[in-house]
């Protein structure tokens, strides 16, 4: 599996909703949902990103060198039918290319984005606050991850789930002989290989468009 975001951690299972927690870039929060879930009306035709539930405010840090290719702010006027919807839906948005392969979107900041349009962008800078602008239903990171050439990240266009190209943490438990030995979860070995399995076709896929 491509490790494209090194310093994002997802750590299966856990979290409030039991789909896991992301540790680390772009914030620290519990999975509240999926690529491709069908859970809310919403999501009902597949949820193009991941969902990072954080509280209102919390930084939203660049999880890796990005170019901003689109700010959307709520506070710009604009007769442009395209620019409202992508407002409509979600709200205070940053859209950034990585490298010459990947585009990802981070959507409904709390306020205006602290970047602007045309900015290299480094690992750790702030791009924005988590809000919940748009067509929210809480404070939380909506998160998505695509081939450059969907240029707006619309879903079923080559979309992955960007949780598989991070560090995936394996949960590990202890022995029960009490002697420190560290042995693997076999829910954990199973998962891993079903990540690598889908990210494998999802690249596939992506090179499709």
């Amino acid at each position: 599996m491509t490790i494209l975001l090194p310093d994002t951690y997802y750590n299966w299972p856990g979290g409030a909703w039991g789909l896991g927690t992301v540790v680390g870039l772009p914030c620290d929060g519990d999975v509240s949902s999926l690529f491709g879930a069908t859970d809310m009306d919403l999501h009902a035709e597949g949820h193009n990103g991941t969902d990072i539930a954080a509280g209102q405010g919390t930084p939203i840090l660049a999880p890796c060198d990005m170019l901003i290719t689109d700010v959307f702010s709520m506070d710009v006027v604009s007769t442009d039918p395209l620019f409202q919807q992508i407002k409509d839906l979600f709200g205070n948005s940053v859209w950034a290319t990585i490298g010459d392969d990947w585009r990802v979107m981070f959507a409904h900041m709390s306020e205006a984005p602290s970047v602007f349009e045309g900015q290299s962008v480094a690992v750790g800078e702030v791009l924005g606050y988590v809000g919940s602008t748009g067509q929210s239903t809480g404070p939380h990171l909506h998160w998505v991850l695509g081939p450059i050439a969907n240029r707006w990240l619309g879903r079923a266009n080559g979309n992955v789930e960007v949780l598989d190209y991070c560090d995936a943490q394996k949960p590990l438990e202890f022995a029960p002989t009490g002697s420190g030995r560290i042995v693997e979860d076999k829910h954990a070995v199973a998962l891993k290989a079903l990540q690598d399995a889908r990210a494998a076709i999802d690249r596939a896929t992506a090179a499709m468009y």
